[in-house]
Formats: C-alpha cells, structure tokens, sequence
C-alpha cells in the first residue's frame, strides 16, 4: 500500500485558525482508493523544521501533497505574505525525502505557475483534487511520464509550463470524517467547524475567484446529508458550532430552505453560521435559519453605494442590503457586513454614501478592507490592466491592491481610520484596528463559540 503525506501549510490564526476542510476531502479520497494516508497540519506547530521532520521519519510517504490555502492575508495596506514559511515548508521535506511532491490548495490554483517555479516543485493539481490526485498517482506509480490527460494538472515539463483541462466533477456529497486533524484544538482556539453544502457559483462578481475555483454550475449535497453531518461532528467531536462555507449560503434559496428544514428535522443541536447576500433573504426564509439554528450571519455586502454595487458586479441593491438588516435585527440573528472601501467606481461621494449608510444598518459588526485584492483571471485584473494600474503580464503573486483613481490613498485611510474610531463595531484587518492576534486570543478566552464579531454589540 502505497503512502501519502497531506501538509497543510495554513498558519494564519486570525481573526481564529480554520480547519483544513478540502484536504480532508482529498484524504477520504485517497482512503478510498487503496491509500495509507496521513495529515500534518502545521496551523499549529512551533517548529516547522522539526514538525516536518518528525512527521517524514515516522510515516515515511512515498508521496507528499501540500496544500496551500492564502499567499497573503488579503488586507492593505499591512498586507503579509505567506510565500516566505510555504518556500521554507517545501524545503523542509525535501530536506527529509526525495519523494514527489504535488502542490495543491486555493491558493495553488490561482498561481500555478508562478508557485512551481518559486518553489522548484514540478506538479500541482488546480482546483479539485480528489480525482485529479489520485490519476497523477496512478501514473507516477505506473513509470507513465505523459501526463497531458490528468485533468487539473498543473505541471513543468523542460522547463515549460503546462496546464491540462479544468474539470469540476468530484464526489462530496456524504458525511466527511474529521478525524486525520486535531478537531479539539480547532474547536477551542476557532469556536466552530466548518461543513460545505456546495459548491460552485453562478455570480459574476468583479473581484471574485469562486468561479474559478469551483466552477459555476451548482452542485448541491443532499439536505439530509448534510443535517446528518452537522450531527455527527456534534456527537464525534464534540463541535456545537459549525460555519458554512458556501460563497452564498441562501443561493440557491430552495435549497438552502432544504437544508434548515431537514436541520429541524434532525434536532442536530448545533448552532450555525453562513455567508449570506442580502436579496433572496426574505421573512420566510430567515425564520427557517432561525429555527434550524443559525445565529450568524456575514453579508458580502462591499459597499452601501449603488453606483459603486454597480461597478463590483453586484446583483442587489443599497434598499436590499438595508431590507435584510432590519430582518436580522427583528429575528434576533447577529449580522456583519464585509464592505470594501476605495473599489471600483469608487469616489469621495459614493465614500460619504456608504459610511452614511453602513450607520443606518445597526449591524452588530462591520468588517472592512481598504481596496481590493487583484487575482489573475478576474473582471478586476482586466479593468486593472485597462486602466493602466497594472501589466498584463503581471503575475500577482506579490499582492496588488485596487484602488479607484478617483481617492487619494492617504486621505482615504485617514477617512477609514476616522470611520472606525467613530463606530467601535467597524474591524479593518489591513490597519489593524480590531483584528489583531491578541485581541481575538482574549475574546475567544471569553466566547468559546461562534465567530468573535459577534460580541462586538451593534
């Protein structure tokens, strides 16, 4: 029986450390195709040179998967890279054994190319890897060199960079087990799980890379299964607060009623939180949130302007976002909104618009990201390059930032400062106001579960 190493290189804990959710899924794939398969999870290792170590010489695999998740925090202007402990990750193990390595994760995805060759590994797998993996592998093991047919993979061949066709097709509908990471600590130091109910997204936002990533067709788990799930990491590992990780929790709005109801049903006992839009979230609906558990809401709101919605692509309006506020303060649910401020059309009057606004919302948190971080492959890089901001062969692996033309840098973080100084629930990870690491350790201290805004008042 072959053996694989799955590294999760994620060492971000703020605003709290979040389970490796998709590295679990590749886990049970390989599981399930005749693998021996370990995680190291290195969110919380000391040491990664020993960490790394420790973990080669005892489970000594043949093959080693890392997954990256983030190249940076996504914040200006104190944006970090992660680039620099992924690099010193890789020449760990390739310090402890010459097997292959395949590179995977978010993060991969979007920089295939560029990552390959800043670490000096030869394969990755874009995008899903459940099927794709466990191909390569198959071939790897066979003596087969000619990889163009594994879908997903992104791979340097005499010094060419080479990416095969995108498919978006693996199987995640049924209860996935936990039980490779450290669910305990996850629980402690995050106050949640996390559980997906789909994936893909049919959404055009400017600036998003979920397309990408899972495709836009819906694929969509069975509520049951998923009302199944919820308690089975509740009586497993003792989880009694999940976070859904979907784009839109309320998109498609049958099924995301689907899912409450069959959470009722199952009287799971576990409290819940989601990503949310603000249109197609109406009475009915939140009532049924409400009842199945939900507690939480995060609205990817990015701006209370209509003419700056407009330009980000957004399917909703200044009216809808207020609409669904007031709905969530009425049922009791706890509601933030993510707001970007400095995007595209942005400008000092649609600024004054959307602080003017965000008052009237009496949402209990506010969290706010001064530009937007530019990806490859995004309406965003193509408006970027128009506007002359940057190249178009810029790879973005260091991270740039849009910011309308129509701002002043200075003057729009002076503005941003003075918003958040006013409104004690506003967070702004990019200036560090509210959101640093010692800050989040001393509330979660306090609040063992669900996510920390959420005792922000408001």
């Amino acid at each position: 029986m072959k053996s694989v190493l799955l590294v999760s290189a994620n060492q971000e804990k703020v605003p709290y450390p979040v389970a490796p959710l998709g590295i679990l899924y590749v886990a049970r794939a390989l599981q399930k195709n005749g693998f021996k398969v370990s995680i190291l999870d290195l969110c919380f290792s000391t040491n990664i040179s020993k960490s790394v170590k420790d973990c080669v010489e005892s489970f000594k695999p043949d093959f080693v998967g890392v997954s990256i998740r983030n190249v940076d925090n996504l914040s200006f202007p104190g944006s970090v890279s992660y680039l620099p402990e992924v690099c010193e990750i890789i020449k760990q193990i390739n310090a402890n054994t010459s097997s292959p390595i395949i590179l995977g994760g978010s993060a991969f995805s979007l920089f295939p190319e560029p990552i390959l060759r800043l670490t000096g590994c030869k394969l990755g797998i874009v995008g899903e890897g459940e099927n794709a993996f466990i191909l390569l592998l198959r071939k790897i093991i066979n003596f087969e060199t000619d990889f163009n047919f594994v879908p997903n993979l992104a791979w340097i061949s005499d010094d060419k960079f080479c990416l095969n066709k995108l498919c978006h097709d693996a199987d995640f509908d049924f209860v996935l087990e936990r039980g490779l990471i450290n669910n305990r600590i996850y629980n402690k130091l995050s106050g949640m799980g996390n559980l997906q109910a789909k994936r893909g997204c049919k959404f055009k936002c400017a600036y998003c890379t979920y397309p990408f990533l899972e495709g836009r067709a819906y694929r969509l788990r069975s509520a049951e299964l998923i009302a199944q799930e919820m308690q089975f990491v509740k009586n497993k590992y003792n989880t009694g607060h999940v976070f859904f990780v979907d784009s839109v929790f309320n998109y498609p709005t049958d099924h995301a009623a689907a899912i409450c109801k069959a959470i009722i049903k199952k009287k799971a006992r576990v409290t819940w939180s989601c990503f949310a839009w603000p249109h197609r979230l109406n009475k009915e609906l939140l009532g049924l949130m409400k009842k199945a558990g939900c507690t939480h809401i995060e609205f990817g709101s990015d701006s209370l302007s209509e003419g700056t919605l407009d330009s980000l692509r957004k399917p909703f309006s200044v009216r809808d976002i207020i609409s669904a506020s007031k709905l969530c303060k009425e049922s009791g649910i706890k509601f933030c909104h993510y707001v970007i401020f400095g995007a595209l059309g942005e400008n000092n009057r649609s600024l004054k618009e959307s602080f003017d606004n965000i008052r009237k919302l009496k949402s209990t948190a506010i969290i706010a990201m001064v530009g937007a971080r530019i990806y490859p492959g995004t309406e965003l890089k193509r408006l970027s390059v128009k506007q002359g901001l940057i190249s178009e062969d810029e790879d973005l692996l260091q991270p740039r930032f849009y910011i309308s033309p129509s701002l002043d840098v200075k003057d729009l973080l002076a503005k941003v400062s003075k918003f958040a100084s006013d409104n004690p629930n506003c967070i702004v990870p990019g200036m560090g106001i509210m959101s640093s690491e010692k800050i989040c350790q001393t509330l979660r201290k306090h609040y063992k579960d669900s996510p920390l805004w959420g005792y922000l008042g408001g």
